[in-house]
């Protein structure tokens, strides 16, 4: 990341959800995976900052609802109807003439947007509790902050609680049960060849994932072989294995070639299948094909075999979750945002309503 770390746009490490699926597909080869679905593959991968500037030593201990909250925007930003109407934000303004800007806001633009939100009405208790005032403080945010700024910029979310276990030993089997509906539900990008594969990439937004003192943002949901449940997840106090990383840089770097679509990835010698990037105006994400030669740099060799240790870092399992009581997700609705003086309704958004299920 450039620049100061409050007020720089963020970059981060992309394409990670069709990467997970490649190890996942392998896993599954390997009796170790039954079934999963992933998000949109454009979400990045934003993680929090140990930087020491003016402003102290980054926000690794307070900024993770702002980096999940990138990571969301992130994928919104990323589809053509969306952008263009939320970049013509006046609150999104510096989105567009900032250089070398990705369109997602700063941690300051974020604070500046919500504190735009509680002027206009939005979650009064929530403005109560910060003051109104968030501008420059190293404040945890919450979910009730990321809806009042998505919802401010146009977008439709909703709030889903889950006050405790509901299952033996404390575990959370209708939380689990809530994602794989939501990602399960969804058309899938995946190639017709692929229709019945066992690893899908949906169409799906990723979902902001709070608990007391964190937040992550779930990118998918995996079954393994005995049929046990697990959540796929981006951490922002994690940073992304080196392999992943590079591999991802390479596939960013191809994807602005002017007349390549593809990128030679070797998942390992020297008969494997290769990954397959779309072009920007794809509508289906196949998840393996044959490739050619798109440049002639020496690409970086993906391990299929380390799925485990990779994967790993990724996924939280039932008895993971079962170590905290209380979970939020807030998921964004799938419609094209309005801007707020078209918006007649936005009022209604103010009062913050979630939906409980226990």
């Amino acid at each position: 990341m450039s620049g100061n770390y409050q007020t720089a746009s963020p970059s981060g490490t992309g394409h990670l959800p069709s990467l997970l699926a490649r190890l996942l597909l392998q896993s599954h080869a390997d009796q170790q995976t039954g079934s999963a679905s992933l998000c949109d593959p454009k979400v990045l991968h934003i993680g929090t900052s140990s930087e020491k500037s003016k402003l102290g030593a980054g926000d690794w201990a307070w900024g993770c609802g702002y980096r999940n909250l990138q990571m969301l925007f992130s994928t919104i930003i990323a589809r053509q109807a969306y952008r263009q109407t939320l970049l013509s934000h006046p609150l999104l303004i510096s989105c567009t003439t900032t250089p070398q800007t990705t369109g997602i806001p700063s941690i300051t633009l974020w604070q500046q947007i919500i504190e735009d939100a509680w002027k206009a009405g939005f979650d009064p208790d929530g403005a109560a509790h910060f003051n109104a005032r968030l501008v420059g403080k190293k404040q945890w945010i919450g979910t009730t902050e990321v809806y009042v700024a998505l919802c401010r910029l146009g977008l439709r979310c909703q709030i889903v609680d889950f006050p405790g276990p509901s299952g033996p030993n404390g575990q959370h089997t209708k939380l689990i049960q809530w994602v794989e509906n939501y990602f399960k539900s969804a058309s899938t990008l995946t190639d017709n060849d692929q229709s019945s594969s066992a690893v899908e990439i949906t169409s799906r937004f990723p979902l902001y994932f709070q608990h007391d003192g964190h937040s992550r943002t779930i990118i998918g949901i995996e079954t393994d072989a005995k049929q046990q449940p697990q959540l796929l997840i981006l951490d922002p106090a994690k940073k992304v294995a080196s392999p992943l990383k590079k591999i991802s840089e390479q596939m960013s770097n191809t994807e602005d070639l002017e007349d390549s679509d593809e990128i030679e990835i070797l998942d390992r010698p020297p008969s494997s299948s290769k990954t397959f990037i779309p072009n920007k105006s794809s509508s289906k994400t196949p998840l393996t094909m044959p490739t050619k030669r798109a440049t002639k740099a020496k690409p970086t060799v993906l391990d299929l075999h380390a799925h485990p240790k990779l994967l790993g870092a990724h996924r939280l399992t039932l008895k993971e979750l079962s170590k905290k009581k209380q979970y939020q997700i807030l998921y964004v609705i799938d419609c094209v945002p309005k801007l707020a003086q078209d918006d007649v309704e936005q009022h209604k958004l103010h009062t913050i309503r979630s939906l409980r299920i226990v």
